[in-house]
């Protein structure tokens, strides 16, 4: 019998998850029709769980109003709807550490510790980025970040002084939800780099957002930056500015810079920012030979996010079947796509459960609106999308 030819998924979060719900719905049943031998999908990432991580302001808040249970699903659960490919679907909990494009293997570092080689005959990286705080990208297993916010909703509870630093939608959304719950509790102050908040938004509309934010109490710092942050003696952090001066807190959560995770690719596949060097128009991942693509935030085609995720997947899936099916004598045949990137003024900001600021491809709305679609319930409804891949039910 001939050798099993693995695709092999590399992340298990948002666009990994997407990856492999398309690859388990539209791909491998026609695969596994194959004269020329057997397919098999290994999904490998660090966590058993996915995490809902778009509700982590409020869950930052409080784990009873945002549970655990609600927010954190195990990965493989997902695929047992997959009835007939159950024994062609594998997870392998560990962390790649590195690639050998020329033989195609990766290096695996299990969750216990020992090592594994996985052969590779196509490979979607779907890695994503990390943040400074389990608070708010999950930094390892899930239990990592559990345990983080059940924490910070102790800390919280009896703060007096809290600071938040980043003025993009993770920062003025945690300061919002902060501020809701803890007005006039406790001074909470957020540090925003820039001289607006929200860089994707217009200002009139990160104006309003500061507007909101003040009513919750909320004092923002403009054009200021945070260089470090160190705990004292007593429990407490001192956040350094970049103007010299720093700020005493009770509970400092940074929320900005992300840095992608590819420290297990060679230099030749990444750019100067460290993101994967992949095609903007194909997804795949040209310099790493055949059958290599990237997806999501690692990526770099666009500038992120879920909705810019569900844009470009379709046509990575439709560009991995394209190359796939006539190698593996299957039919029909499927035809290349191009993404076209688009850079419209589109996000959704609740400043707390009640209103928001945001724009859908270049048109304001209304804080009741951001409130109905987003802050009620941070799109909880939408999680099954990623996590049984319901939003690619269609190729």
């Amino acid at each position: 019998m001939s050798e099993t030819r693995n695709l092999v998924v590399l992340g298990a979060s948002y666009s990994g998850l997407s990856a492999a719900h398309y690859i388990a719905r539209h791909i491998l049943p026609k695969l596994q029709t194959s004269p020329e031998g057997q397919y098999a999908l290994h999904l490998v990432d660090p966590s058993t769980h996915f995490w809902w991580n778009v509700a982590a302001p409020r869950e930052i808040v409080s784990v009873k109003e945002m549970t655990h249970e609600q927010c954190f699903v195990p990965v493989m659960d997902g695929f047992k709807q997959y009835s007939n490919l159950k024994d062609s679907i594998v997870f392998h909990h560990g962390s790649a550490t590195s690639i050998d494009t020329e033989g195609r293997t990766l290096a695996i570092k299990t969750h216990e510790g020992g090592e594994e080689t996985l052969p590779y005959h196509a490979l979607v990286i779907a890695t994503g980025i990390r943040s400074p705080t389990p608070l708010t990208k999950l930094a390892g297993h899930y239990t990592i970040t559990t345990k983080a916010l059940e924490e910070v909703n102790g800390r919280l509870a009896s703060a007096k002084e809290i600071v938040i630093s980043g003025g993009g939608p993770v920062g003025v959304e945690t300061a919002g939800e902060i501020g809701s719950k803890y007005q006039g509790k406790a001074k909470i102050t957020l540090v925003a780099g820039s001289d607006k908040l929200l860089p994707v938004l217009r200002r009139s509309l990160a104006e309003k957002a500061q507007k909101q934010l003040e009513k919750v109490g909320v004092t923002v710092l403009y054009k200021t930056k945070v260089t470090g942050a160190e705990e004292t003696s007593d429990g407490k952090t001192e956040v350094k500015l970049d103007n010299g001066q720093s700020l005493t807190a009770d509970v400092y959560i940074p929320s900005f810079g992300v840095t992608p995770n590819t420290e297990f690719l060679p230099s030749n596949l990444k750019g100067q920012d460290n993101y994967v060097q992949t095609n903007p128009q194909t997804l795949r991942v040209d310099g790493a030979g055949p059958r290599v693509y990237a997806a999501g935030d690692v990526a770099n085609v666009d500038r992120g996010g879920i909705l810019n995720l569900f844009n470009h997947l379709p046509v990575l899936g439709a560009n991995l079947a394209h190359d796939l099916f006539p190698e593996a004598k299957v039919s029909p045949a499927v035809a290349e796509k191009k993404y076209a990137r688009k850079d419209g003024e589109t996000q959704l900001v609740p400043v707390g459960a009640k209103t928001g600021v945001g724009a859908f491809n270049g048109w304001a709305m209304p804080g009741f609106a951001i409130s109905m679609i987003k802050g009620k319930d941070y799109m909880l409804g939408q999680m099954s999308g990623i996590t049984e891949g319901k939003k690619f039910a269609k190729a």
